[in-house]
């Protein structure tokens, strides 16, 4: 019985061990689970704010060095120049507040500066602060308020930057001659409760962005306006929130926003805070804001077929960049289009056929990458080369970018020469490539086998072999069984073969002819006759300005 209970024991007590050793594994694996994805959020925060700084860099310093190097630069480019270069160090300055805010917040706890006095009063100063930034904008700010005087407790810090933020949203998202609201009242149900409310009548959010706009660097794909940080209505969010307020907001896409901060009309009973008097001289954020250039000034486009500079379609949906990047290349030698999302650059890609295409990876509408992978499958537009520029750095987006079909990758920052040379390059290459095709349409177009643009060529060829005998097959007939214009038509093969329509249909032609000479016991009336041409005076010259000898001479010839 002794040793049967210490049995009993025993396995009891390798039980209640296992057990434990169990439990403390899985604690041990909970542990290290939070630590990998606290590590994985602090990996994605740094790389997100370095995300957010290429950008103003390259501007910066890329325009910098075109204001030294450039000595012939107008004066009016230098303006636009110099006020690009003085956005986006704002741009970085207000970038490092907003990240220092959201820092602060989470390590000063009580040791922020709260007043007391009338909420009303400091709402309204703000107000008529932002109003000449309207007015400098072309909108109407107006403000709303029940009561004049509401004394609380609050952070004028904290509450002029929720209200700068939202105010600057509203701003920002409207179109010139669009009225803002900034309203005041207590909460009818609640009158221990402030409302404070700002309502835009501009683009409004789209559905599916709604429940992200407060997450930290959110950027929604959908939006026209030139992308923001994502840093302002998440610190927002933080502000409100230790006010022990809350924030909403109700929008619908094309007919505006309208965001909601609920705050308690508070007094300390443990602590007298000192009384907030309103400033004699408040700064006025349009001195530091001047206009940005119109489009007009930014990058202007006169379409023209005759043309002979190298056409260049630049997508991208941030003016400063578009800026920099036009003046890397010499007006007289490119022929800029500017976009300034995908699905803008997609239409113009089909209606212009570029020499090569410039795209950012991060656009609204369509990205740089589906770009990419729309123009690379099209038939029409498979054979232009493009560069895509991107602050997002890691070798995967590198990878990505190429898998989709770009020609080369450039990182931000990045120096102007590397563009240039990349451009140069590419379209060297391009026109080593055209020769190739021209050669090979001269001695015998079933030689082409080795280039994307092989179907296109092969199924024009098609058509033109199918019509070899019609004499009224012509290059909009060529063009109309493609579904494409004849500018389109032109463009393509030109691009791929170094001959319009027109020429390349000829050389087809031709082609055909100098295989039956050689191989058949035809006349030169019957040769014509077989390509479509009914005039044998006409058909010998062309032949004889083509190969350097007259169809009779060629059938003399030796086989070859």
């Amino acid at each position: 019985m002794g040793i049967r209970g210490a049995y009993v024991e025993l396995m009891f007590f390798l039980i209640v061990t296992m057990m434990l050793l169990i439990f403390a594994l899985r604690e041990r694996t909970k542990r290290n689970r939070i630590l990998q994805n606290e590590e994985q959020i602090r990996s994605d925060f740094f790389s997100k704010i370095t995300h957010e700084f290429r950008t103003p860099v390259t501007i910066i310093l890329g325009l910098s060095k075109q204001l030294r190097e450039q000595k012939e630069l107008s004066g009016n480019n230098s303006l636009v120049y110099l006020s690009a270069i003085e956005r986006q160090g704002r741009n970085l300055s207000d970038l490092v507040n907003q990240l220092l805010d959201i820092a602060n917040l989470r390590t000063t706890g009580d040791s922020v500066e709260w007043k007391t006095g009338n909420i009303v009063a400091f709402v309204e100063m703000v107000h008529e602060t932002y109003s000449i930034y309207a007015k400098h904008q072309e909108m109407e700010l107006q403000f709303f308020s029940d009561e004049t005087e509401i004394e609380t407790d609050f952070v004028p810090g904290y509450l002029n930057k929720i209200l700068r933020n939202l105010l600057s949203n509203a701003i920002k998202y409207s179109e010139p001659g669009s009225k803002i609201n900034l309203v005041i009242t207590r909460n009818k149900k609640d009158p221990k409760k402030i409302i404070l409310k700002v309502i835009d009548h501009g683009q409004g959010i789209k559905k599916e962005d709604l429940p992200h706009i407060y997450d930290l660097f959110f950027k929604s794909p959908h939006s026209d306006a030139q992308a923001s940080s994502g840093i302002g209505l998440a610190l927002t969010k933080q502000l409100v929130e230790n006010l022990n307020g809350a924030i909403r907001v109700e929008s619908e896409e094309g007919k505006g926003s309208e965001f909601t901060v609920e705050l308690p009309v508070r007094r300390s009973e443990k602590k007298l805070y000192a009384y907030w008097i309103p400033e004699k001289k408040n700064h006025v954020p349009t001195t530091d804001y001047p206009k940005a250039p119109t489009y007009e000034e930014l990058l202007s486009y006169k379409p023209n077929d005759n043309d002979p500079r190298t056409t260049l379609l630049l997508a991208e949906d941030n003016k400063d960049i578009a800026i920099y990047t036009r003046s890397i290349f010499k007006e007289e030698a490119f022929n800029i289009i500017y976009c300034y999302n995908g699905e803008e650059a997609l239409r113009m890609a089909n209606e212009h056929l570029p020499d090569i295409v410039i795209t950012d990876v991060i656009m609204p509408r369509m990205n740089g990458l589906e770009l990419c992978k729309e123009m690379k499958n099209s038939p029409l537009l498979s054979h232009i080369p493009i560069i895509i520029i991107s602050a997002k750095n890691e070798e995967q987006d590198y990878i990505e970018g190429l898998r989709c079909g770009a020609d080369a990758y450039i990182r931000k920052p990045f120096q102007p020469e590397e563009l240039l040379v990349r451009v140069e390059n590419i379209l060297k290459s391009r026109n080593l490539l055209k020769d190739k095709y021209h050669r090979a349409v001269i001695k015998d177009e079933n030689e082409l086998n080795d280039n994307v643009n092989v179907g296109f060529l092969r199924h024009v060829t098609d058509i033109i072999y199918r019509e070899m005998k019609n004499p009224d097959f012509t290059t909009k007939k060529l063009a109309q069984e493609l579904a494409i214009s004849v500018s389109q038509l032109n463009k393509k093969l030109n691009a791929t073969t170094g001959f319009p329509a027109s020429t390349y249909i000829l050389q087809v032609k031709l082609s055909y002819a100098k295989k039956i000479l050689a191989s058949q016991h035809k006349t030169i009336g019957e040769v014509a006759a077989e390509c479509g041409v009914y005039d044998v005076n006409y058909f010998s010259r062309v032949f004889k300005k083509q190969t350097g000898v007259t169809p009779t001479q060629y059938k003399r010839l030796p086989p070859h």
